[in-house]
């Protein structure tokens, strides 16, 4: 069984300090749940409460549909 690393698109919102954020991350990961804990590790990092911290959507994307280029590096090294 092989398994393929796969591009996520993780869209979500957080509250820090009586203040509302939204965020859109781009992670590469073998599973979706891995990739919602990638993100939330990321931002709690920050000192927001990990229950402050909303996933309002995440969904497999293609290479070209994401922005990053960073992931596009990674992608081509592999």
């Amino acid at each position: 069984m092989t398994d393929e690393i796969k591009i996520y698109k993780i869209s979500g919102k957080y509250s820090k300090q009586h203040q509302h954020f939204q965020f859109t991350k781009y992670i590469r990961a073998l599973k979706e749940k891995d990739a919602q804990e990638i993100v939330i590790s990321t931002i709690s990092s920050q000192g927001v409460f990990r229950r402050k911290i909303h996933i309002t959507e995440s969904k497999v994307i293609s290479l070209d549909e994401c922005p990053d280029l960073y992931i596009h590096e990674l992608t081509e090294l592999s």
